[in-house]
């Protein structure tokens, strides 16, 4: 112990406060016109590495070049959602060719019996924080390897399997052939673990340890954050399928395939590998999303490490300048609150070339269409809804925009359905905004009335789009789930009884919503609502990616480290 106690003080004093994080993610969203992401957790890790740069904090984004194959969200005239391609130019769209010795970078991630090339695409935000993105698609690589990076999520498991190790291996590989040493690992969301397979090797061959010191010390520098407790995020894969691509690797150690595998294995489920149980079992310290999501966490994992940072949002990307310079003011805050309804207003029908009166109150809900965010549960009572928004004295506009996976059949019919109704029942009172990307979640946080959030109870870790109405203004009807449930909503918003939807919704938007943004002043401010208005904006001051960069700082990257 002591030995590996000095061994380890050695490596430490090695490194100096310049070392980064490096933070890896399957996906990143902070461009809509590079469709490298599917949802929340792209945009959060979008934000992340924002904030990272707006503080200048020494921080690496390690992710895989996508092509945009899947990614444009169409709707056929009989309202069923198909998708078609997005096949940018990454050079158009501002990314960088990496260049060493000024000779194009590669990297090469052996899988099976392959040798797969990798090039390298960046992201400069600032002086001291880079985007990679690992691209196989390149001349070296045959037309099968070439395509493994093309598409997000989706593909067979062994597709899916193969984009998660070039990830984890290849992007410890491109790191180490930078000379870059990072203080730590983040590995965010379950899918980058690999990683700890090429940092425990390159600790093995640089120190001449062996693995099980490797493999602590690696742990040591590693930690991970949970997105989800949803059985669709935490994948699994064949334990016969790890098997055949982790024999090189193991083989390399010099440990048995069963050592090397043994972190994603359960006694629940022995011939699987869960990738979320192989990055609790790899990292030091793991974090929930939020409040009760870490508490869920705990409950489902109790034997590891969890420490709570609960989600925030980029400022700078998500809240108007305009509604925050006026936020002080009730009459200017209205003033300003009204011209970013009449901006959503003309985009909307710029998007869809529908119209809709900004005067009247714009109810929206707008996210990945998941099952279990129940984007249908709006819609339960149709002819209640319709006299609800259809009043002459008190008329409402119902928004709606979100994607479903490709492969989600139900979902794309449940949309279907909706999307009917709104052509129909609801006409001039209820649009839907295809092809989900930022800039419609920019105009929708900005230009809204009311942020509706109706996820299945537990369902939902954090959830962001919220935390990005509030900077906005914009008041929350939720569900008390992930970061809302952190919140005291008395004269800020308002809260769904979620053991009674869509019945609570319906009564809320009566007797309190609609009446309440309805009830204006002699010179038509609604002072109530907007009193709401200026409390949501104060709150959001505690959702934002400065709060969670400094706890993340603090409870993650500069822990204690086990040893």
């Amino acid at each position: 112990m002591r030995n590996k106690r000095m061994f380890y003080t050695v490596i430490m004093e090695n490194e100096n406060t310049n070392n980064p994080v490096a933070y890896f993610c399957a996906e990143f969203g902070f461009d809509p016109k590079i469709p490298i992401y599917a949802g929340g957790l792209g945009v959060l890790s979008g934000d992340t590495i924002k904030e990272a740069a707006d503080q200048n904090i020494p921080f690496i984004g390690i992710g895989l070049m996508y092509r945009g194959y899947g990614v444009i969200q169409k709707i056929d005239a009989d309202g069923l959602q198909f998708e078609e391609n997005n096949l940018f130019d990454p050079a158009v769209v501002g990314l960088e060719h990496v260049y060493l010795d000024e000779m194009p970078l590669f990297i090469k991630v052996h899988l099976t019996e392959l040798d797969v090339w990798v090039r390298v695409w960046k992201k400069t935000f600032s002086e001291q924080v880079t985007l990679y993105l690992l691209d196989t698609e390149t001349d070296q690589n045959m037309p099968t390897e070439r395509s493994i990076t093309s598409t997000l999520y989706s593909g067979t498991p062994d597709t899916m399997l193969k984009q998660q190790l070039i990830l984890g291996i290849g992007g410890v590989k491109l790191l180490n052939t930078l000379g870059i040493k990072p203080k730590v690992y983040h590995m965010n969301e379950g899918r980058p673990n690999f990683l700890h397979w090429e940092v425990i090797r390159e600790l093995m061959r640089t120190h001449e340890i062996s693995y099980k010191q490797a493999k602590e010390i690696a742990i040591s520098k590693t930690v991970y954050t949970n997105h989800t407790l949803v059985a669709a995020g935490n994948q699994s894969y064949p334990k016969d399928l790890l098997a055949l691509y982790s024999e090189y690797y193991a083989e390399k150690m010099g440990i048995a395939v069963s050592e090397l595998l043994a972190d994603g294995i359960t006694e629940e489920a022995p011939d699987q590998f869960s990738v979320t149980q192989a990055a609790l079992n790899t990292s030091r310290t793991a974090n929930g999303v939020s409040a009760y999501h870490t508490q869920l966490s705990q409950k489902l994992w109790p034997s590891y490490n969890w420490v709570n940072i609960t989600n925030g949002v980029h400022m700078p990307t998500w809240q108007s300048t305009t509604v925050k310079d006026a936020a002080a003011h009730p009459e200017a805050l209205w003033q300003a609150h009204v011209l970013e309804k009449r901006n959503l207003a003309e985009f909307v029908k710029q998007r869809t070339g529908y119209s809709f009166n900004p005067e009247y109150m714009v109810i929206s809900w707008a996210r990945r269409l998941a099952g279990y965010k129940q984007f249908n549960i709006l819609f339960e009572d149709l002819e209640r809804l319709k006299k609800i928004v259809a009043d002459s004295k008190k008329p409402v506009q119902i928004l709606m925009s979100g994607k479903a996976h490709s492969g989600d059949t139900a979902g794309k019919q449940e949309l279907q359905k909706i999307i009917k109704i709104m052509a129909n029942e609801l006409a001039g009172h209820a649009l839907f905004i295809p092809n989900y990307d930022i800039s419609i979640a920019q105009m929708l946080v900005k230009g809204s009335d009311l942020w509706l959030n109706t996820p299945k109870m537990g369902y939902e870790a954090s959830g962001t789009s919220g935390m990005k109405a509030i900077a906005n203004g914009v008041i929350n009807l939720t569900v008390m789930d992930g970061w809302s449930k952190e919140v005291n909503w008395n004269g800020v918003g308002f809260v769904l009884d979620d053991k009674n939807l869509p019945l609570d919704l319906y009564d809320q938007l009566e007797k309190n919503c609609i009446s309440l943004f309805y009830n204006r002043s002699e010179n038509g401010i609604p002072e109530q609502w907007v009193a709401m208005m200026q409390k949501s904006i104060e709150l959001s001051n505690k959702f934002s990616t400065q709060r969670m960069l400094k706890e993340y700082t603090e409870r993650l990257y500069n822990g204690h480290t086990k040893v």
